[in-house]
């Protein structure tokens, strides 16, 4: 399995930036926080559901925010016969403590970490207002954990979809 360095990545997009097709496999909103500069974003879960189209006559580096993800694409994109793959170690984490340089299109914190807030939010007030005014307060937690088991089970997050909605998280290019 070879892995690069992610200074060993760069000096290699610099030589052969015409040879090669950088994919982060994170998530959108993941990959607008921050990317490294020319990467192209292809989530896990469309090479894992067959919804891409990837170049076969370039070298393909793969990235993700630690690297199990790109292990992953990997190993996906290894059975459906891509034989030109190469995984940067460690990530973008590795790549911004290298200190090399990203591209930001958004400035807020990923949506799922909003989400995770909001919920965490709610829970805490519904379940303070069920013990100190009326316990039918209680009701916000029981929905909020409820919500929080689909969006388990089955991927898709009310929540989610909902706040990436909102101005904040609209107002950028892309």
């Amino acid at each position: 399995m070879q892995k690069l360095t992610p200074m060993a990545v760069k000096e290699k997009l610099e030589r052969e930036h015409d040879k090669i097709c950088f994919i982060d496999v994170r998530t959108e909103d993941e990959f607008l926080s921050g990317h490294v500069p020319g990467a192209m974003c292809v989530p896990l879960d469309k090479i894992e559901n067959e919804q891409i189209t990837i170049p076969q006559d370039r070298l393909l580096i793969l990235s993700c925010q630690s690297g199990k993800r790109s292990a992953r694409a990997k190993e996906i994109l290894n059975a459906k016969g891509f034989t030109n793959l190469i995984e940067m170690d460690g990530g973008y984490l590795a790549w911004m403590k290298s200190g090399l340089p990203v591209n930001r299109v958004r400035k807020t914190i990923p949506v799922i970490r909003q989400a995770l807030v909001a919920a965490g939010t709610v829970v805490c007030i519904g379940t303070i207002l069920g013990i100190l005014i009326h316990p039918a307060y209680l009701i916000l937690p029981l929905v909020m954990g409820a919500g929080l088991m689909f969006a388990g089970i089955t991927g898709k997050c009310g929540l989610v979809f909902l706040l990436e909605r909102m101005p904040w998280n609209r107002n950028f290019p892309g």
